[in-house]
């Protein structure tokens, strides 16, 4: 009990050295309302502010968000005072009318989602026909490309046989060689400025020294 006093009494003497709240004095920041208007601001036209495009949209976000945010609440209120005022009768009624338009709803919503499936089925159709259509127009082309090759491929082989009877081999070498003997073609020869092919020593009539290398040919080949 005694040190509860001597608590009582140190806070007394603490608080007695503080000045009270309500007696702090307050400065006015503004000037009082029933003062008049000062004579320099008396024909003074305030300028309008000038609000950015990025802060308007901004307000007009907050201000939407706090309109819808508080017609929220007051529906909420609204409901709740109106089922503390109802009875259980017109509670099951309200209940009864919100189940029948969810089942309109879904009713809808059901027409709906077969509609846009029908219309599905439909695209997905028309274009795997595209598709088959494509690959189909791709293979007709694929197998043209490849029969003008292979007919290219075969009119090369066919000219080549055609070469291939003009070579010599080893079967028909030394007829070749009797060939070149007996016709004799003289490259030795010019052109005039008419154009005119001026040859030189007749093949029909050779030199004594062609018959002799030509006979020294046949011995050497013989």
């Amino acid at each position: 009990m005694q040190n509860l006093c001597k608590v009582e009494l140190l806070y007394g003497k603490l608080l007695g050295k503080t000045k009270a709240i309500n007696q702090q004095p307050v400065r006015y920041t503004r000037k009082p309302r029933w003062l008049p208007k000062a004579p320099t601001k008396m024909f003074r036209v305030p300028v309008r502010p000038q609000i950015s495009t990025e802060e308007s949209n901004e307000l007009f976000r907050l201000f939407t968000n706090y309109r819808t945010t508080m017609k929220s609440i007051q529906k909420q209120l609204e409901y709740e005072l109106e089922t503390s005022y109802t009875g259980q009768e017109v509670l099951q009624e309200i209940a009864n009318k919100e189940e029948v338009l969810w089942a309109k709803c879904m009713d809808i919503n059901d027409n709906w989602n077969a509609e846009v499936a029908l219309e599905r089925e439909q695209r997905l159709a028309n274009e795997r026909e595209a598709r088959r259509e494509d690959i189909l127009a791709q293979l007709i082309e694929k197998e043209e490309n490849k029969k003008k090759k292979l007919a290219a491929v075969e009119e090369i082989i066919r000219l080549e046989k055609e070469k291939s009877k003009t070579y010599i081999t080893a079967e028909n070498i030394d007829e070749a060689i009797e060939k070149a003997l007996d016709h004799v073609v003289d490259h030795k020869y010019a052109l005039d400025l008419a154009g005119n092919i001026l040859k030189g020593n007749d093949p029909s009539e050779p030199t004594t020294g062609t018959t002799s290398s030509q006979q020294m040919r046949v011995q050497s080949i013989n």
